[in-house]
């Protein structure tokens, strides 16, 4: 005999939020003025998580959070944890 369910729902309850997408990163290089940067985009959400002046550090930011998906429950990384200052935009 299958166990009852102990929690009752209502009406209008909603289930948690899940990201139906996966989460990317990808590296893309950018001329700020006469300084040229690597930013690394998060895909869907299209946020640029990191500016970095070399390229090999920002393909292993990159390429650590592709393999891994750390921030894939959450939605995406969260805007403090960010390695740039993001007010200016």
């Amino acid at each position: 005999m299958p166990k009852k369910q102990k929690v009752h729902f209502h009406r209008g309850d909603r289930r948690p939020y899940t990201m139906k997408k996966k989460l990317s990163y990808s590296v893309q290089m950018k001329k700020e003025g006469k300084k040229i940067l690597w930013h690394v985009l998060e895909q869907p959400t299209n946020n640029i998580v990191a500016k970095h002046f070399f390229e090999d550090e920002a393909k292993s930011l990159a390429d650590f959070h592709n393999k891994h998906r750390v921030w894939q429950e959450n939605g995406g990384i969260p805007r403090m944890l960010w390695n740039y200052n993001y007010q200016s935009l």
